[in-house]
């Protein structure tokens, strides 16, 4: 459970610096009106928005049930581990895991116990 709150502090860390370097760029287009600066700042504001909803914003709403132990429960076989190392596929679901604690093999039965919006894996179970 450490990594998830580890991962979401760090991706809040990374969404706060996204967002103070949106503004300073903001700042200096105003400042010396070239169109470069413009130009970065409409492309690191939906770069910034996508990766805060797609990654940070699950995890801030499954906050509530890492702290009260609310998981939910799938088996299943692992049809895909992606070489990133930190999420597979389990019959057609994505979800991510501690790539210290948990190596999941292909073709294998688990039963996961993770978190329900970000489908981050707390424990399992082989077989």
């Amino acid at each position: 459970m450490n990594y998830f709150y580890v991962a979401l502090l760090l991706e809040c860390v990374f969404i706060t610096y996204c967002i103070y370097k949106i503004v300073v760029v903001f700042k200096t287009f105003l400042k010396e009106k070239k169109k470069g600066y413009l130009i970065l700042a409409l492309i690191l504001i939906p770069l910034a928005t996508y990766l805060f909803c797609a990654l940070t914003l699950p995890k801030i709403k499954d906050l509530h049930n890492a702290f009260a132990n609310n998981l939910s429960c799938h088996e299943g076989t692992v049809e895909k581990k992606y070489i990133s190392g930190h999420s597979f596929v389990l019959d057609g679901a994505e979800y991510q895991y501690n790539p210290w604690a948990f190596k999941p093999k292909e073709k294998s039965r688990y039963k996961l116990y993770y978190l329900p919006n970000s489908k981050f894996v707390i424990r399992y179970e082989e077989g």
